[in-house]
């Protein structure tokens, strides 16, 4: 809120793909936990920040252009297991380093390709503004024509004048009340940013998917592997390309719901609203039905991953959507910034109950469906606010 979004993102994507570049240069164990910490604090410039350079660029239909950016996010997850995957099946084709370098790489060309776009497009702007903003050189001519031009009109640009500056005093108003909200810091921005209800309710339905997102992607190979044993192997030649699919198949969804997201209200509620229920209702049956998995075939069990992987992820852009839309205007990056930590704060608490349970023994079926306790909150207390029955009652009547 206070900077150039573009050029935060640009130098903290950079110095996070260096920073996971320089892990292949040691194997000290404290050293990597320092990396990692420094690589997810750069982690916290990149998504977020991208959410607000989103909602700057496109203030209408944003859940379709979110929809893109968490389908971009999701195949970014999903690509070190294809590299993985390529790697064979003990991964003793290439060297660790590579999954490394190669994450880098890509994460490196996408702060060039923000560089490329958005910098020239912030030149273009400021300069057609200033061009606007300039004042035009009187020509020679000028004082007679607009002599006689004035002769008649003096009481039409009186009336003029007054609206000008009347429009003036209220934009410099708006302008005021832009900067203190702006220079709002702590308790008092939270407190600004919690007031509206609409926005409590898209942040819990975001903190309920969270709670379900990152932790299924950290634990679906282990689903995969136990039902790989069971059946003496998998579909897709390895556990890691089946992983792959997994979580990429959530990159098309993401943009399938995005473009849902521009028609799926009705005008009866927020359109975001509906497709983020509905992802999360789906997904949540997924999370019931994980301790089945062994009684699946294999095409059953990948139809079932497809499905999961989709529901999934699908939700997140919709969600966020409705944050950036009811969040005050002048604090939407802080308002970003402050639902993705609450809720990858959520993430680190679901993924190591997860982690405990599948150490002391657990069945990842029976330990994955503790992740229904995201959906059954973010859904509830979405559809409390979003009953989404007024939207299929009115399919039904027309």
């Amino acid at each position: 809120d206070r900077c150039n979004p573009a050029a935060l993102f640009v130098g903290m994507t950079t110095v996070g793909a260096i920073l996971n570049a320089v892990c292949v240069a040691t194997t000290k164990y404290a050293a990597w936990i320092v990396l990692r910490a420094l690589i997810g604090i750069m982690l916290a410039g990149v998504y977020p920040v991208g959410m607000k350079i989103a909602s700057n660029e496109y203030p209408q239909g944003l859940g379709a252009r979110l929809g893109v950016l968490v389908g971009a996010l999701t195949l970014g997850t999903a690509f070190p297991w294809l590299v993985r995957g390529m790697q064979g099946e003990d991964g003793a084709g290439l060297p660790y380093k590579t999954t490394i370098g190669a994450v880098s790489a890509v994460a490196f060309s996408g702060a060039i390709a923000m560089w490329a776009v958005m910098v020239p497009r912030h030149r273009v702007v400021c300069k057609s503004s200033d061009q606007q903003e300039a004042p035009t050189s009187p020509q020679p001519n000028d004082h007679k024509s607009s002599h006689l031009a004035s002769s008649g009109s003096d009481v039409f640009q009186q009336d003029e004048e007054t609206t000008s500056n009347v429009d003036l005093e209220q934009q410099e108003k708006q302008q005021q009340q832009e900067t203190q909200q702006q220079q709002l810091m702590g308790i008092q921005a939270l407190q600004q940013i919690l007031s509206d209800t609409q926005f409590c309710a898209s942040a819990i339905g975001y903190f309920g998917h969270m709670w379900e997102l990152y932790a299924f992607w950290t634990y679906a190979p282990a689903l995969i592997k136990s039902h790989a044993e069971i059946y003496s192997g998998v579909i897709l030649g390895n556990v890691a390309l089946t992983s792959f699919a997994t979580i990429a198949i959530g990159s098309l969804s993401c943009t399938v719901a995005g473009i849902w997201s521009l028609r799926a209200g009705r005008g009866i509620l927020p359109c975001s609203a509906v497709v983020a229920e509905v992802a999360l209702m789906i997904s949540l049956v997924c999370c019931l039905v994980a301790p089945l998995y062994q009684r699946m075939s294999q095409g059953l069990f990948l139809f079932y991953l497809l499905v999961w992987g989709s529901a999934v992820v699908a939700d997140s852009a919709q969600f966020s959507s409705l944050c950036a839309a009811y969040a005050t205007p002048s604090l939407v990056g802080t308002a970003l910034t402050l639902t993705t930590c609450v809720g990858f704060s959520i993430t680190i608490v679901s993924i190591q109950i997860l982690g405990t349970l599948l150490e002391n023994g657990w069945d990842p079926g029976n330990a994955l469906a503790l992740l229904a306790i995201g959906p059954i909150l973010g859904a509830g207390w979405s559809y409390k606010e979003w009953p989404l029955h007024r939207v299929l009652f009115s399919r039904c009547d027309a």
